[in-house]
């Protein structure tokens, strides 16, 4: 029953360690979601692009004191 549970973490194991370098807790919980979101959508590649660059688009800019300050 649990097998495709452990298929996602491995792959998403492998994801992290073949893609980042020197991961560490402060940004995890960002890696994370990156990979839920390429999972989530990885049979929509002829719309990738297009989604993305809509969100690009309609999201505001946030600085890097932003994206790493601690959500209450």
């Amino acid at each position: 029953h649990l097998k495709w549970l452990h298929t996602i973490i491995s792959n998403a194991k492998a994801y992290i360690a073949g893609t980042y370098h020197g991961l560490g807790p402060r940004h995890l919980q960002s890696y994370l979601d990156e990979y839920s979101f390429r999972f989530n959508r990885r049979k929509f590649k002829g719309q990738l692009f297009n989604r993305l660059l809509n969100a690009c688009v309609l999201t505001d800019t946030i600085t890097y004191n932003e994206l790493v300050a601690v959500s209450p």
